[in-house]
């Protein structure tokens, strides 16, 4: 009985641990979405002139909610300290691609120093982009 009142603490943690990481996801996919948003608004309002506001903007939402959801999903092909890169800044509100310009600059560093091989980021690199392009078409 005693050791099980020991691991109730590790077990209260690790509940913590994956709410604070859910936290993280729900806050990065809103502040992608935020910075995104004006960005294809206004593509898709040149593309489609016929579309009404309303319609853009419906639109607009949509794809910016699933892009930010498979770009998440994506991200999951990283090892966790080049996710954690990716996402904590986004999900705290620094900029997209000030984030990504950080990420890959600590790659090549870590290229550079021998932490990791240059094959492995770009297959590391493949396999996200092939799985956002996989969750953005189904």
């Amino acid at each position: 009985m005693k050791n099980v009142l020991l691991l109730l603490p590790c077990l209260f943690l690790a509940q913590q641990a994956v709410a604070i990481e859910a936290q993280d996801q729900e806050n990065y996919k809103l502040e992608y979405t935020k910075q995104l948003k004006p960005l294809v608004m206004k593509q898709l309002s040149s593309q489609r002139p016929d579309m009404s506001g309303k319609a853009v903007q419906a639109e607009a939402d949509a794809y910016v909610v699933k892009m930010a959801g498979c770009q998440l999903e994506g991200l999951s092909n990283f090892p966790e300290q080049y996710r954690e890169l990716a996402i904590l800044p986004v999900a705290g509100g620094a900029a997209v691609d000030a984030t990504t310009q950080a990420l890959n600059a600590q790659l090549k560093q870590d290229i550079e120093a021998g932490k990791i091989s240059e094959a492995a980021v770009t297959n590391m690199i493949q396999n996200a982009q092939q799985s956002v392009q996989m969750c953005m078409n189904g």
